[in-house]
């Protein structure tokens, strides 16, 4: 009974055959394994290899978007390998997209999102109203250097300012103005007289100068603002970026400067035009990156308002009446700034689309042609 195992293997040993037979399992860091050809895709007659090639031929048709050459291949490779696994499903979709209903689908999949501005007759008409007010202030200020005396003087060259304004406004924009340039001349023109304002108090002006200033300032921005308009052609969500970006920055340093106890008035508005500056150019680069709308500067700035005001409501709630002034105005500086980064996070998506592009199309479904919708969107 003990040697009735051995017997068993002895036996086994014995069969025939032989342990080099070619359907042998071969391990799989064997060198043979390396060096054996792919399987074919599909097993069928031998006129299905031939198919092989109209079958990728097809599919890379269908990938183009040549509907009309993947239906031709593939239904070549039906012919040769009916049992295909993959051709009929093929062919079939790209039966379905040759359809009107299907082209149509394809035209709002593939249609792009255009983020460039087009003219508007809203831009051409703020423009002329600003450069109008713009000429006609001009004009007074003109006629008050002039040492005009009567009343009517100061009219009638009021009257020519803003008619050279209005009409340069519409000759010169007669093939169309966008939003954004549109915005960039007209921002132009007033930082032009903030500058030239802030000018009389950083030089210490007075008279002539200081009005000459101001003139100087609006008309020489306003060219500026030309040019960017001309060879930037900037989007309005971008002319409201740099300005936004000029204003807080001015807004802050104001803030801060006015909790030094020097009354150096001149320091005081030469370095607000320095920081002004800075902030609109750089605002102004960073623009150039960004795909940003006037709407969502809009809320930025609110959030910068409400973020002063908290800031300096919480300290007053807090401190009372009885705080040092200092301590008010770099809390309303500092709610500022967390305002607005704050409302720049939680708009990030603001800009996004509304609603996803879905189309429906009836379509032939399953392998028995039963009717159906196919709804295709982008989310």
């Amino acid at each position: 009974m003990f040697l009735a195992p051995f017997v068993l293997a002895v036996l086994v040993a014995a069969q025939p055959g032989s342990p080099a037979r070619d359907d042998a399992p071969v391990p799989p860091d064997s060198a043979v394994l390396r060096t054996m050809p792919s399987p074919p895709l599909v097993e069928g007659p031998p006129d299905a290899c031939a198919a092989e090639s109209d079958y990728l031929a097809g599919f890379d048709a269908l990938v183009r978007g040549e509907d009309a050459q993947a239906v031709e291949s593939l239904e070549r490779v039906q012919e040769a390998c009916p049992q295909h696994p993959y051709a009929p499903e093929l062919a079939r979709l790209a039966r379905a997209r040759l359809t009107p209903g299907g082209r149509l689908a394809q035209e709002t999949l593939a249609r792009p999102v255009v983020s460039e501005e087009g003219t508007s007759r809203g831009a051409r008409a703020s423009l002329t109203i600003v450069q109008t007010v713009h000429g006609i202030t001009q004009g007074v200020l003109l006629c008050t250097i002039a040492g005009c005396d009567d009343s009517r003087a100061y009219v009638a060259v009021s009257l020519l300012g803003g008619g050279a304004g209005a009409a340069a406004a519409l000759l010169l924009t007669q093939n169309g103005l966008t939003p954004g340039q549109a915005a960039a001349i007209n921002s132009g023109t007033v930082w032009g007289f903030g500058y030239g304002l802030a000018s009389i108090g950083s030089f210490d002006l007075d008279g002539d100068n200081a009005i000459a200033s101001v003139m100087v300032g609006a008309a020489g921005f306003t060219g500026l603002g030309i040019l960017i308009a001309e060879f930037a052609n900037p989007t309005a969500g971008q002319v409201s970026l740099a300005n936004s970006g000029g204003l807080w920055a001015g807004v802050v340093a104001g803030l801060l400067l006015a909790t030094q106890d020097n009354d150096e008035t001149q320091a005081f508005f030469a370095i607000e035009q320095g920081v002004v500056g800075a902030g609109l150019l750089t605002f102004a680069l960073i623009s150039r990156n960004l795909d940003i709308s006037r709407g969502r500067m809009l809320l930025i700035d609110s959030g910068g308002i409400l973020g002063g005001l908290t800031g300096l409501s919480a300290l007053f709630l807090l401190l009372g009446s009885d705080a040092d002034s200092d301590v008010y105005l770099v809390g309303t500086a500092v709610g500022a700034v967390a305002g607005l980064a704050a409302t720049t996070f939680l708009t990030r998506n603001f800009d996004g689309p509304d609603a996803p592009a879905v189309t429906l199309v009836p379509a032939a479904m399953g392998r028995h042609g039963g009717m159906g919708l196919t709804m295709l969107g982008q989310f």
